[in-house]
């Protein structure tokens, strides 16, 4: 049976923008920039980032997976003045946590190594791995589970009793190195929405009853009631 380990390295990036000023406009020019690096580009338009996967382009362009980066990086900032902070490794979560902990301007490379890959992950929060929210932090945290390395030494079966399966499993994978979702090519969207948290809840109907209300009474009427 051929394992995980087994099977062809791969190298993909998570790389973020830092322009300036945010535009349409540049951001699908950027990732032109990156089309011209590998054909297998996956835009991510809601942060200002995207993953990539450098595997072929290695040899195509005699590169390791820190020149290529560089090289990806000189561009970006010659062509358009747009900083980045990049992310590399043998997976999508691997490069993602990479990139979080780089500040614009900077690149981190986790070599496919076993040894690398895991001096990388187990002093981590539980927190940092991709699809920890808060609320299971806090759960892992009553077992004594509080490092990515507390979830790789965990037994399974013992993870799912307090996870439960799916979540049991993609954690136990992922603390561990294991992450085959490959990066999905894909043209950045035409039109990119914007969100606002608002500080209350917008679509509670008793709230637009009291706003009417302190409006009818500023204007010095009642509101008419049927029945």
């Amino acid at each position: 049976m051929t394992s995980v380990r087994d099977q062809r390295s791969r190298a993909i990036l998570r790389i973020h923008f830092h322009p300036a000023e945010r535009t349409e406009e540049l951001y699908g020019q950027l990732l032109t920039v990156l089309d011209g690096i590998s054909s297998r580009v996956e835009p991510l338009p809601a942060d200002w980032s995207a993953y990539v996967d450098l595997t072929g382009a290695l040899t195509y362009w005699g590169h390791d997976v820190e020149g290529l980066v560089a090289v990806l990086r000189l561009r970006l900032l010659a062509l358009h003045g747009v900083p980045c902070s990049a992310g590399a490794g043998p997976t999508r979560s691997v490069a993602a946590m990479a990139a979080d902990v780089t500040p614009p301007g900077g690149a981190t490379v986790v070599r496919d190594d076993p040894y690398e890959i895991a001096a990388f992950l187990r002093t981590k929060p539980t927190a940092a791995l991709p699809g920890i929210g808060p609320k299971t932090v806090r759960t892992l945290a009553r077992y004594g589970i509080t490092t990515v390395g507390d979830i790789a030494d965990t037994q399974l079966p013992t993870l799912q009793r307090i996870l439960g399966t799916g979540t049991a499993r993609r954690a136990h994978d992922l603390a561990r190195g294991i992450d085959e979702r490959p990066v999905v090519p894909g043209a950045a969207p035409k039109t990119m929405s914007a969100g606002h948290n608002f500080d209350r809840d917008e679509l509670d109907p008793n709230r637009h009853h009291r706003t009417v209300l302190h409006l009818v009474e500023k204007l010095g009427a009642r509101p008419r009631t049927s029945g």
